[in-house]
């Protein structure tokens, strides 16, 4: 990332500034047109220590350039970086500026809205959830209530020029105070309020770090909230609330970070798309950011006559093998075209590997016959032995996708059963696309999802691409398929489902 600027020949046409409010610190909280614009941007200007989690989405061809941070002690005078944003949108790039809660509350957004104007660019505003209001709402404390008819927010940390000092004496009087900044004079703060007449009982609370993993607060009357504060060690980011309502976190308060073992986990999809929403949603029920990253797609087979002719003589078949939903989406679909439906299947009996598969089935008010315990073809074997015991001379129709293992069949027919197997559908892993995105944890559901992500490498080790990533995988074939392109795996789910692979990932988090 650069620190140093080298400003290229202009262009003719000038780009747009947007000034973005990221939010108060949890990545998921920057607003849909925000991470838009973020995706868009050929230039981005901001504190990347502290933006470090939403540069991830940029695009490898963006310029990054670095403002410092106060916190780090080093921080770009603030001329330098308007003249940093103008000279980028005179290049004719999109550019857009980061800042952290909203760009209006307690920022300088307005000096770059004016360099802007002066030099005649066009500059958009992008506002953010501030701290303010996020961070007492993860406390569970409300803003306003039946002892709160109103607000405000102010900043603790005092103007050097001395031209914006708050009026203490008036907020003194407001029910719910908010302070930003508070840790560089917190028990000046509150003598100031309570030498404007606020009792020192009334009820306060110092949240540090507001909706991140390692959320903390503090609470104690204003006179005590200094020294409790100190004790408990509290540093920056932080901010106080101090009002009646924060009694109300007693019982409002939702946000415990150890009910959300995946807190603070980015975890990338490499499900395909339509397959992706439930098991993303899940994950952000745990906590984690998910990342949809398809590296497989499901097509269409080229020639559908050999299983249309299969399906037209169903009746041929003892049994009808689904492994897969999307071997049963496929299926269905040539159903469809053949101008037939679930009616046609009622004299074969129907296997589903997999509780999904069996889902699918169900949403077509089918009831498969059997349901293997084990999710393999291996399990699929075993449970028909079970069920049949000779299979000589039975008849199996198994639509699938055209890349799966042979092992189920190879073993239908060595126990003296007659096969045909016929691809349903296509699986095919994406080849030189976009380089995977960062991510704490990789999951794979599918052989081809590896080998659709290591095609994304572009050259690069696995080793090196998932360094300081943990690798989960659905089940052992998949962890095999894995291993053997250079994959690390840390985790195969017990149970090969999508709630198996959840299960595993609690564990990764809580750290069993």
């Amino acid at each position: 990332m650069a620190e140093k600027f080298k400003i290229p020949p202009s262009k003719s046409q000038n780009g747009t500034i947007y000034l973005i409010g990221t939010g108060p610190g949890d990545p998921n909280l920057i607003t849909v047109k925000g991470l838009a614009l973020l995706r868009e941007a050929e230039a981005v200007v901001g504190d990347t220590l502290a933006h470090a989690s939403l540069l991830q989405y940029l695009s490898p061809t963006a310029e990054c350039f670095d403002t410092g941070s106060r916190r780090r002690g080093k921080k770009m005078p603030q001329s330098d970086i308007c003249r940093l944003l103008v000279e980028l949108a005179r290049q004719g790039k999109t550019v857009v500026r980061l800042w952290p809660g909203d760009p209006f509350i307690f920022g300088r957004a307005a000096a770059e809205i004016r360099a802007a104007k002066e030099a005649g660019l066009p500059v958009q505003v992008v506002p953010g959830l501030s701290s303010a209001l996020a961070a007492p709402a993860y406390a569970g404390i409300p803003l306003t209530g039946r002892e709160s008819a109103a607000f405000a927010v102010v900043t603790g940390r005092e103007s050097q020029s001395g031209a914006a000092s708050p009026d203490w004496q008036a907020l003194a009087g407001v029910d719910t105070l908010v302070v930003m900044m508070p840790l560089d004079d917190l028990p000046g703060l509150a003598e100031r309020l309570i030498a404007a007449g606020r009792s020192p009982d009334t009820p306060a609370v110092v949240i540090q770090a507001g909706t991140m993993p390692h959320q903390q607060q503090v609470y104690a009357g204003l006179g005590q909230i200094a020294q409790a504060v100190d004790r408990a060690g509290l540093t920056d980011p932080a901010l106080l609330v101090v009002g009646q309502t924060v009694q109300e976190a007693g019982q409002l308060a939702w946000f415990h970070p150890g009910d959300y073992p995946l807190l603070g986990r980015r975890v990338l999809v490499t499900r395909p798309a339509h397959q992706a929403a439930e098991f993303m949603a899940a994950l952000r029920s745990l906590g984690a950011e998910p990342v949809a990253f398809p590296t497989i797609e499901i097509r269409p087979v080229e020639d559908t006559a050999p299983l249309d002719e299969a399906i037209r003589h169903i009746s041929r078949y003892d049994w009808l093998v689904l492994t897969s939903a999307n071997g049963v989406d496929a299926f269905w679909s040539r159903l469809a075209a053949l101008g037939l439906d679930s009616r046609h299947l009622a004299a074969v009996q129907i296997a589903a590997i997999g509780p999904a598969t069996a889902a699918a089935l169900s949403r077509r008010s089918i009831v498969p016959d059997l349901v293997p315990e084990v999710y393999t073809a291996e399990g699929v074997l075993e449970a028909f032995d079970a069920l049949l015991g000779d299979l000589t001379g039975r008849r199996f129709l198994l639509a699938r996708a055209d890349i799966a293992r042979k092992t189920l069949t190879e073993g239908l027919l060595a126990r003296g059963a007659a096969v045909d197997e016929f691809p349903a559908y296509r699986t095919v892993p994406v080849s030189g696309g976009q380089t995977p995105p960062p991510a704490d944890i990789i999951t794979f559901t599918s052989s081809s999802t590896v080998q659709g992500y290591v095609n994304c490498l572009g050259g690069r080790s696995p080793q090196e691409a998932l360094r300081g990533a943990q690798v989960v995988c659905i089940g052992p074939i998949t962890a095999a398929t894995a291993k053997k392109l250079g994959l690390p795996v840390h985790a195969v789910a017990g149970e090969y489902t999508i709630e198996g692979i959840l299960q595993t990932l609690q564990g990764l988090g809580s750290g069993d």
